[in-house]
């Protein structure tokens, strides 16, 4: 069975899609993981940790870490739960759902089709839990056919220069690109 090559403006709109979402969050280092359960406290407002773990899947310890992680950076808004105390209901930020509509326009404005389209690169990767920073710099490769380090790094996001190596350096680790010459 034949796969179809994603065409490269559906490349470069995601890739752009990536972009917003770090500017919600302000740190491409996040992992998709960590913008998943982002998008579905987006999606469902006034969410809970639990509610979170049983839509994706996720243990509660992972949830915890990552609902903390987003809380700490602002992304997050907790308040008391309506029915148990011991539960927060769970906002996204108005700074962060601003930059995450943007991230949807071109998914119609549904959560659904951007969470699969993350769930699908997470399982691109092997060993390694990526980032946004990684799924740039393989979106890059990807709309350039073939790309010298130095074009990726021009796209990614002015982090230190092991950081940016480090995510071109994964790719290769995780058989997603290949070096060709001086070109990924």
């Amino acid at each position: 069975m034949e796969t179809l090559e994603p065409a490269k403006a559906d490349i470069i709109r995601l890739s752009e899609v990536i972009d917003h979402i770090v500017d919600s969050v302000g740190d491409p280092s996040i992992t998709l993981r960590r913008a998943l359960i982002l998008l579905d406290i987006d999606e469902h407002a006034g969410t809970t940790q639990n509610a979170i773990g049983e839509r994706l899947n996720l243990e509660k310890s992972v949830v915890s870490r990552n609902v903390d992680w987003l809380w700490g950076h602002g992304c997050v808004i907790r308040s008391d739960g309506q029915r148990d105390g011991r539960e927060s209901a769970l906002n996204t930020s108005t700074y962060t759902h601003k930059h995450l509509q943007l991230a949807l326009r071109p998914f119609g404005n549904q959560h659904t089709g951007l969470k699969k389209t993350l769930e699908t690169f997470i399982g691109l990767f092997h060993k390694h839990m990526p980032s946004l920073r990684e799924l740039k710099a393989l979106l890059t490769v990807s709309a350039r056919g073939e790309a010298t380090r130095s074009d990726i790094l021009n796209n990614l996001y002015d982090g230190p220069a092991t950081t940016d190596q480090r995510a071109i350096r994964t790719l290769i680790e995780e058989g997603l690109v290949e070096i060709n010459g001086n070109n990924v």
